[in-house]
């Protein structure tokens, strides 16, 4: 998957390098869980009643190092993820391993050989919006772990 650059996250990181270890994880900790909460909304609006759910299984919070933690999704468990936030341009859909391609449509299954240019997907960036959920409240988290920490 791409990587995705959020703006002011630099500034961030470098605005925490001030402040005593303590308040640096338990700021990062929060805005973590904070984008990782967001995410997961974002996954499941694309979650279909009888789908897998795996968009929104796929997302992680995970320690990467000792102050720094990811939140993204696992793209073995959901390789579409990228397809879902970037958006697709018109293409033609072709089966890959099957003979026709299946989907259902009025509470009926509908087969095809392929589909022919479909229109293509906006897609959803709900994943910079949870990074922009979380780098909103940074002041917020800053003053509230130095308060804990002292």
């Amino acid at each position: 998957m791409a990587d995705v650059e959020v703006k002011g996250l630099r500034e961030v990181i470098a605005d925490l390098k001030d402040f005593p270890l303590g308040v640096q994880r338990d700021v990062i900790n929060k805005m973590s869980q904070i984008a990782y909460d967001s995410a997961q909304k974002g996954a499941g609006r694309h979650t279909k009643a009888g789908g897998t759910g795996a968009l929104f299984q796929s997302v992680f919070n995970r320690k990467d190092a000792e102050t720094i933690r990811t939140v993204g999704h696992d793209t073995r468990r959901a390789p579409h993820a990228f397809y879902v936030i970037q958006g697709t341009k018109p293409h033609d859909i072709r089966p890959k391993d099957k003979k026709a391609l299946r989907w259902v449509s009025n509470s009926k299954f509908v087969f095809a050989k392929f589909v022919r240019e479909h229109p293509g997907y906006a897609g959803d960036a709900y994943m910079d919006r949870a990074a922009e959920d979380a780098l909103r409240q940074f002041s917020q988290l800053v003053s509230d772990a130095i308060g804990r920490n002292i």
